[in-house]
C-alpha cells in the first residue's frame, strides 16, 4: 500500500530506526550508548510529531487497541532510555527489540488503518 503523504516521512524515519536496531541486536553485548543516545533525540521528536498528528484522529480511527499500544509504547521506550543500561545485553536486547516491533507495528497495522479509515483519499 502506497503511504498517504503525511505519513512517508514518519516512515522513512522507521527505516533509519530498523538500521539501529539491527546493529544492536547484532551485538547486543556491546555497549552502544553513541548511537543510541545520538539516535534518542531525532526519536523524541518523531515521537511528539506523531502524538501531535495522530491527536485528532484517534477518535475517528475508533481503535482504542491501536491507541493504547501506540502511546504505551512510546512510553515504555521513553522509560527504557531514562533507565539506560547500555552496558546490559539484556537492556540493549530489549530496548531493540521493542523499538523495531513498535516500528513494525506502526507501519503494518496504525498507518493502514489511518489511510484506510480517517486520512482523505489524495
Amino acid at each position: 500500500m502506497k503511504r498517504h503523504s503525511t505519513l512517508i516521512k514518519l516512515s522513512q524515519e522507521h527505516h533509519h530506526t530498523l538500521a539501529l536496531c539491527v546493529r544492536i541486536l547484532r551485538e547486543p553485548e556491546r555497549n552502544h550508548r553513541e548511537d543510541i543516545t545520538a539516535y534518542f533525540v531525532d526519536l523524541e521528536t518523531h515521537f511528539c510529531e506523531e502524538e501531535t498528528q495522530f491527536a485528532p484522529l484517534w477518535e475517528r480511527l475508533n481503535r482504542a487497541d491501536l491507541r493504547t499500544r501506540f502511546e504505551s509504547e512510546h512510553a515504555k521506550l521513553r522509560d527504557l532510555f531514562r533507565h539506560a543500561e547500555f552496558d546490559s545485553t539484556q537492556w540493549n536486547t530489549t530496548f531493540a527489540t521493542l523499538l523495531r516491533d513498535h516500528a513494525r507495528f506502526e507501519e503494518r497495522e496504525l498507518f493502514p488503518a489511518l489511510q484506510e479509515t480517517v486520512l482523505p483519499a489524495e
